[in-house]
């Protein structure tokens, strides 16, 4: 096995059909904020808005990020492919195919992202202030591992709330050393579904504490077609540390590996994937993860493990500068778009305690910023051309 390089997650990023409305649900309902207004590096007329976490004293510095491109066409698909290629994706905002811009999820995709919170408590308050403000909340289900509630981002992706407690370890002494049956009484046709909506916080929830307030990733889900295929993959490829095996709860039959990114299994350095043998594949679109980014430490083993990976005959895209941090794609088996990248550095060009109060562009974009903030503000449909 590879010996592990990477250091955690670094980010998720997700596509949205209008960025403003994302905005207010990200810094209004869940508190985080904005740490970054940009356009996207390979083409810069894809808007992209960046999202942190604020810090707790007495806690380390978490450096997750959330970042959503936005894809605004109501009747052109987004590029088959994505955003992970220069001469692709410019052609692909160029002249991109007539159809469906939501995306779908399945076997090749993410399924959500799980952000993190202490306790059962502060779930509890996170499921009331969020149906108070009209957002649809499933849960909180035990996953034995934590406790979940389930939403949707204004395009549809879901995001998962999860406490940290009680953890990865109370069912076994070696971590990923066998399979785990769950509980029948957290399988789906086994919980007691009417009680768990009933379950919330007993009073409103107008503000967000410090006592609730998100802390970061818990994990990021994503749905294999072949878990042993995908197991292979990100423990002798990749090189990260299988610690679990257990069942899917949702579905009878499937399965649920979990993977983490560093040796503390801290919440935040976690991947997982549902177990669905002959699943239909996913297509990319508004409302889902275009991709997840792991962190290594620095250029110096960015270019190491891009090299290694060719070796291995992985496809991997070139190494791209997206001004805030140096990262490369690939994809799984499955097709998953994933990155590598070094820990991003959003204080660049804007003082650290004032991110995200203006559209940052890089120097070579700067002479064009009359134009691209004229088309990010208007939004016009790209035209397609004959050919497609």
């Amino acid at each position: 096995m590879n010996q592990m390089v990477i250091n955690g997650v670094n980010s998720q990023t997700f596509v949205a059909a209008n960025i403003r409305r994302t905005e207010k649900f990200y810094t209004d309902a869940l508190g985080l904020k904005v740490v970054k207004r940009t356009v996207h590096h390979l083409d810069e007329r894809l808007p992209v808005v960046t999202f942190g976490f604020p810090g707790f004293p007495g806690e380390p510095a978490r450096g997750e990020t959330i970042t959503y491109i936005e894809w605004n066409p109501i009747f052109y698909m987004m590029p088959e492919k994505g955003f992970v290629d220069p001469e692709a994706t410019h052609r692909g905002v160029s002249s991109p195919r007539v159809g469906d811009p939501k995306g779908r999820w399945g076997a090749g995709t993410n399924h959500h992202l799980a952000l993190h919170v202490p306790d059962r408590n502060g779930l509890l308050k996170w499921k009331r202030r969020l149906t108070d403000l009209g957002v649809h909340v499933t849960g909180p289900y035990n996953r034995h591992y934590f406790h979940a509630i389930y939403l949707r981002d204004p395009d549809g992706a879901i995001i998962e709330i999860a406490t940290s407690e009680p953890g990865f370890g109370h069912d076994e002494a070696v971590l990923g050393s066998g399979f785990r049956a769950q509980p029948k009484e957290n399988l789906i046709g086994g919980r007691d579904e009417l009680s768990v909506a009933a379950e919330t916080w007993p009073e409103p929830v107008e503000s967000i504490t410090p006592h609730f307030a998100l802390r970061g990733f818990h994990h990021i889900t994503s749905i294999s077609g072949n878990a042993e295929r995908t197991e292979k993959f990100f423990v002798e490829t990749v090189g990260l540390r299988l610690i679990k095996k257990t069942d899917y709860l949702d579905e009878k039959g499937g399965t649920h590996f979990y993977y983490a990114c560093d040796d503390n299994l801290s919440p935040g350095s976690v991947l997982t994937f549902f177990g669905l043998p002959g699943y239909k594949s996913g297509r990319l679109g508004t409302g889902l993860s275009h991709h997840f980014t792991l962190q290594v430490e620095n250029d110096a083993a960015l270019k190491h493990e891009h090299g290694r990976l060719q070796r291995l005959g992985i496809d991997v895209s070139g190494i791209q500068n997206s001004l805030y941090s140096t990262l490369f794609h690939f994809r799984d088996p499955d097709g998953h778009i994933c990155a590598l990248s070094t820990p991003s550095n959003y204080a660049t060009d804007e003082d650290a305690d004032r991110l995200g109060e203006k559209l940052c562009l890089s120097e070579e974009l700067e002479k064009d910023r009359t134009a691209i903030e004229r088309h990010i503000a208007y939004r016009p449909a790209p035209v397609p051309t004959l050919e497609n």
